[in-house]
C-alpha cells in the first residue's frame, strides 16, 4: 500500500488520520496488505517523519524518498479529514463498503499505532504511576488575541489570554479527587510554569523537568511528543486547554474509558464566544 502525505502541511496527527483511514479502507476491501510505503515531507508544523516516531502493529512501514506518480493516492487536508461519517463519504470509492462500518474500522485502527521501541522505556517510566491525570497545555500556535480569536475559522481550536489565565487559576477544581499523580503535556515553558505553580501540593508531578527549543513553532522534540501522546492515552483523565488533535488521538489510541475535559468549552461565556465566531465566519462568507 502506498500513502502520499506530501500535501499535508499541518501537524503530525493530521498525517495519522490519512494513514489510519487508508489502512481501514484497504482492510474492508479485504486486501491483504503487509507493507506500507509512505512518502512525506518534513515542514515547520511537522519536523519529523512518521517512521521516526511510530510503528504499525503487523505492518512493515517504509519511508520512501521519491513520490510514486504511477499510483493515485487520496489527498486529505486538515479541513476534509475530520474523523466522521462525512469524511468517509468523501473518500469511500467502493459501493460495497458501508460508511458506518468504515468509520468504526477507522477509529479502531488507531489501536495499531505503537511507539518506536527506543521510546518505550521512557513511556513505561511514567505509566507505573496510578490514578494519573494528564494536563494538556497547547499554546505555541493556539494563543490569540481576543480579536484574532473571533476572526479565526470556527473549527480551529484556539485560545485567548483570559481563557488560559483562568485555566491556570481553576486547574485544581477540575482535577478528580481520586487523582494522586499529574503528568503535564505542554509545548512551551511559560504557561507550563504557571500551571505548576497553581497546582495543589497534594499532587505528585511525575514529569517536573522538560526542555523546550524556544523560538521554534514546535518547541518539543519528537520523543517528547510521542511520550506525551502515549502517557495521555493511558491516563484516567485528560484536561486540555484547547482540545485539538493530540487529545483526540490519545483517546482513540487508548484501550480504556477516559474522562476528557476541554477548558475552552467548559464555561457558558466561552460557548457564547464560539457562537460569535461562527456568526462572524458566516457573515464574512456571504
Amino acid at each position: 500500500m502506498y500513502i502520499d502525505l506530501s500535501d499535508l502541511n499541518s501537524g503530525f496527527c493530521d498525517r495519522l488520520r490519512q494513514i489510519t483511514f487508508c489502512i481501514a479502507y484497504e482492510k474492508l476491501k479485504r486486501k491483504k496488505v503487509k507493507k506500507i510505503e509512505i512518502f512525506e515531507r518534513k515542514n515547520k508544523e511537522c519536523p519529523f517523519y512518521f517512521t521516526d516516531l511510530l510503528s504499525i502493529h503487523k505492518y512493515k512501514v517504509i519511508n520512501i524518498k521519491k513520490k510514486n506518480k504511477k499510483i493515485k493516492s487520496l489527498k486529505m487536508n486538515p479541513y476534509n479529514s475530520k474523523i466522521s461519517i462525512e469524511t468517509c463519504k468523501i473518500f469511500n470509492q467502493s459501493i460495497k463498503i458501508n460508511n458506518e462500518k468504515l468509520l468504526k474500522e477507522w477509529k479502531k485502527t488507531y489501536n495499531l499505532l505503537k511507539p518506536k521501541k527506543k521510546f518505550i522505556p521512557k513511556i513505561n517510566k511514567f505509566l507505573k504511576y496510578k490514578n494519573l491525570t494528564c494536563i494538556h497545555s497547547r499554546i505555541t500556535d493556539k494563543l490569540k488575541s481576543y480579536l484574532n480569536f473571533l476572526l479565526e475559522i470556527p473549527n480551529k481550536d484556539v485560545i485567548y489570554k483570559k481563557q488560559i489565565n483562568e485555566f491556570c487559576n481553576n486547574i485544581n477544581k477540575m482535577i478528580d479527587k481520586k487523582t494522586s499523580n499529574i503528568y503535564i503535556a505542554s509545548d512551551e515553558g511559560v504557561y507550563r510554569k504557571k500551571i505548576l505553580k497553581s497546582l495543589d501540593k497534594r499532587f505528585k508531578i511525575i514529569n517536573k523537568k522538560q526542555y523546550f527549543k524556544k523560538g521554534k513553532l514546535r518547541q518539543t522534540s519528537g520523543e517528547d511528543f510521542i511520550t506525551d501522546l502515549f502517557v495521555m492515552s493511558s491516563s484516567n483523565v485528560i484536561i486540555s486547554t484547547t482540545g485539538g488533535n493530540v487529545p483526540l488521538t490519545a483517546l482513540l489510541i487508548s484501550k480504556k474509558r477516559q474522562k476528557y475535559i476541554k477548558w475552552t468549552s467548559a464555561k457558558l461565556n466561552y460557548k457564547i464566544s464560539h457562537l460569535i465566531r461562527r456568526v462572524i465566519f458566516f457573515l464574512r462568507n456571504i
